[in-house]
């Protein structure tokens, strides 16, 4: 029994790293679309480049999950 529980708990660590989101982002001014999919982390780094880089150039980038 202690090894089953021992198992489940390591499968159910190992599977936390496996959630996957998606993100879709809009730039206000033209409409163009970005699509991204990835871990919550890679995700908020996406996010977080598409912005930051896109201020740069007058964009206005929204993001909603998918």
């Amino acid at each position: 029994m202690k090894k089953l529980s021992t198992l489940l708990m390591i499968l159910m660590i190992s599977a936390c790293g496996l959630v996957e989101v998606c993100v879709v982002c809009t730039e206000a001014n033209t409409g163009v679309e970005e699509n991204f999919c990835g871990s919550p982390e890679e995700v908020q780094e996406f996010e977080d480049d598409l912005e930051n880089t896109g201020s740069q150039y007058g964009q206005n980038w929204n993001c909603t999950g998918a």
